[in-house]
């Protein structure tokens, strides 16, 4: 069985996790094929948003537990290509969206944090539970979720197993909103809309933007950096007609035409 179902909805695409009966369906194969996918998105130049949602039983409950056992034995690849899968999704330059429709769970909670904006339906949850199997944190999860939460209550989930409800992920603004599950997508589409309009360039020149933003120690830099961004938008021609399409509707506005 595929690990993945990908979709293309105009400008949005929606990669959906397949695991049947498993709530654990993430494996080095499955991990890197889901990487591969989402890296092939980059280059299709009509595809601005990513979403992902979870398969029946979770969003995503983590590694398989036999490949954990297994990569004991190993030299340290088998975790690395689990990684796969939600690294190139933190790394794309799409929108990207999670469409948390049930638990996430350890790398599966990963899969959730990587993305811009999360959703969660009313039976979600997150759970880091590295130290119930004996495990440290991996794939960046001790580094992501303080950013998200705070560090004290990072350190709850972390080292006091505390889970999350959807409600209260909401609260700490690790969750944007909290809905029905059969809402996630339909609600995806209704914020990502206008996009449609947004040149490609644009929207991944912002995203990449923000990203190097993050870098910067003083509001200066900061500006500088955005000016030559945006002085650079302002010369495309996307830019000169919107501009200029403004100015004819003020113009028709103010003459009462």
């Amino acid at each position: 069985m595929a690990a993945f179902e990908l979709s293309r909805h105009q400008h949005v695409a929606l990669l959906s996790l397949t695991s049947g009966q498993k709530r654990n369906l993430l494996t080095p194969p499955s991990a890197m094929e889901i990487a591969a996918a989402v890296k092939q998105l980059a280059f299709e130049p009509e595809i601005k948003v990513l979403c992902v949602q979870g398969s029946e039983q979770a969003f995503c409950a983590g590694a398989d537990l036999s490949v954990l056992q297994h990569a004991a034995d190993g030299d340290g690849s088998e975790l690395k290509q689990l990684y796969q899968a939600f690294t190139a999704v933190a790394d794309s330059p799409l929108l990207t969206i999670a469409l948390v429709n049930g638990p996430a769970v350890g790398a599966g909670m990963n899969l959730a944090m990587v993305c811009d904006i999360r959703l969660a339906s009313k039976d979600a949850w997150f759970e880091s539970r590295f130290f119930q199997l004996a495990l440290h944190p991996g794939g960046g999860h001790g580094w992501l979720l303080p950013q998200l939460i705070g560090w004290q209550q990072a350190m709850a989930m972390l080292f006091c197993n505390e889970r999350l409800s959807a409600e209260r992920a909401w609260q700490y603004g690790l969750v944007k909103e909290v809905m029905a599950a059969e809402q996630l997508w339909p609600r995806a589409l209704e914020m990502t809309a206008e996009l449609a309009i947004v040149p490609a360039e644009l929207l991944r020149q912002t995203k990449q933007s923000m990203r190097e933003l993050q870098h910067c120690h003083q509001h200066a830099q900061a500006v500088e950096f955005e000016f030559q961004q945006q002085f650079y938008s302002i010369q495309q021609p996307a830019a000169r007609e919107a501009i200029a399409a403004l100015q004819q509707r003020l113009s028709e506005k103010n003459t009462g035409l």
